[in-house]
């Protein structure tokens, strides 16, 4: 693996060495002792770099748009020794072109050869070479769970050769190897690479005894813990001082930088929505409401907001000011199919999803966000959130206007149970594997929906 490494990194360093050479022809530079000294710093300077950023770390189960990620940050760094290195030559005619083509050149030339070569390892995996053998202790469902995850996904590299337990499962079909007393005999007999550990329950003295008999012969040890009882699928491991922190879910808005930026385009979005829709549907909807029935244009509801704190929830009124929202055993009454409290240009706007239009004025004030969980009405909540699991992890962030359950039609009345769940489950997906463009996915999924009418809008 070091020599792969090393092979990867002396050939990354030629291609920088090749990209300034081309640059600096193309810009038209004439070439001199002194740029022997530029191609020194330039290679000190992406050794380094990539020893800091761990670009040749072993990344068989990692996505190339990952890699492409890691080698940004080593040609920026190369893009600054390169500007240093003209300002202490003091060439400033060639200085500009040349930095600017060494950027568009090594970027180029090291993304095409990094999916090359990603692309060469997994057709070489899939074919049965540089596999790495593994024996799982453990033939738990997180054990069996692995074992089959890695054979649908052959170009990592990785083949499962026996299990180790403390009894023999009958399910597992010729591939038990062993008690974890046999585990030195068993690694001698199968010239197993790495040993993964999937036990439910930890004991230490088994434990310390199985990564010793690990290291004694080489073999390198990982650890998966039990955690899928609770539900996550995304995890973060992180150094609290010198202590080794496992969180169960992990969530890209708890960082301020990505809150920072889906709050600039919340209020970005939002004054747009506002000075291109807002300013002349409003009037429009406030007369048609008010002259079907009596009462106030909006319908403003206590809802709750991120952490469960209650939020004043803005929505253009659809029913009637006497309608009830409880039945007569003092259940909420959700908002259903030919609901008599619905009137006339309720229905409509309810349908058009412009009932919802006032709740721009709710992310520009900062209660909610253009995209996020729906806020549902607090006895809604109440009675929810003891029969559905996991339901108060919605409110870890800020509720939307639209979001992912109602992008993919889950919205309406939920008399069923198990369509709440579906909700919830969109909902906590979301918060784990938020990003940009994902809201950006959701908006268009939204507005496609509005156009093309939704059955479940009353």
């Amino acid at each position: 693996m070091k020599s792969l490494g090393h092979y990867r990194l002396f050939s990354d360093i030629l291609f920088v060495v090749v990209s300034f050479i081309m640059a600096a022809t193309i810009s038209g530079r004439e070439p001199s002792k002194l740029d022997w000294g530029i191609v020194i710093f330039l290679t000190v300077a992406w050794y380094f770099s990539s020893k800091a950023t761990n670009l040749y770390d072993d990344f068989r189960t990692v996505k190339f748009i990952d890699e492409f990620l890691l080698i940004l940050p080593n040609i920026m760094v190369q893009m600054m020794v390169l500007v240093t290195a003209f300002f202490m030559l003091d060439d400033r005619m060639h200085a500009r072109k040349v930095v600017l083509f060494f950027v568009i050149i090594s970027t180029i030339v090291l993304t095409i050869k990094k999916y090359l070569a990603k692309k060469i390892a997994q057709f070489r995996r899939i074919n049965g070479k540089n596999v790495r053998k593994v024996v799982i202790v453990g033939a738990s469902d997180t054990g069996m769970s692995f074992y089959e995850m890695l054979n649908r996904t052959s170009h990592y590299g990785y083949k499962v050769v026996g299990f180790v337990d403390t009894f023999k499962p009958a399910h597992l079909n010729g591939m038990y190897k062993g008690t974890p007393e046999e585990l030195e005999r068993i690694l001698h007999d199968t010239d197993a690479d790495e040993v993964i550990i999937t036990l439910e329950k930890f004991d230490q003295e088994q434990l310390d005894t199985i990564i010793k008999t690990n290291e004694k012969l080489a073999v390198r040890t990982r650890i998966i813990p039990d955690y899928f009882r609770f539900n996550s699928s995304r995890f973060s491991v992180e150094m609290f001082g010198k202590f080794p922190i496992v969180t169960v879910r992990h969530e890209p808005l708890d960082y301020l930088h990505w809150r920072v930026l889906k709050r600039g385009f919340d209020i970005a979005f939002s004054l747009l929505v506002c000075a291109l829709i807002f300013s002349w549907l409003f009037p429009i909807i406030a007369i048609l409401i008010k002259l079907n029935s009596k009462g106030p244009v909006f319908f403003i509801q206590e809802r709750w907001g991120r952490g469960s704190k209650p939020i004043k929830c803005f929505k253009f009124r659809s029913m009637r000011v006497d309608a009830p929202d409880m039945d007569k055993t003092g259940k909420f009454m959700q908002a259903g199919q030919d609901d008599p409290r619905i009137t006339k240009i309720g229905r409509f706007l309810r349908k058009s999803n412009f009932d919802e239009l006032p709740q721009f004025l709710n992310v520009i004030m900062g209660d909610m966000s253009v995209v996020g969980p729906r806020p549902h009405a607090v006895k809604h909540n109440l009675e929810t959130m003891e029969k559905i699991d996991n339901y108060l992890v919605r409110h870890w962030v800020k509720p939307g206007i639209t979001g992912l359950a109602q992008a993919n039609g889950y919205r309406g009345e939920t008399t069923d149970f198990s369509l709440m769940r579906k909700r919830v489950h969109f909902d906590i997906w979301y918060i784990e594997n938020w990003s940009f463009w994902l809201d950006i996915k959701i908006i268009f999924m939204t507005a496609y929906n509005m156009i093309k009418g939704e059955p479940n809008a009353y």
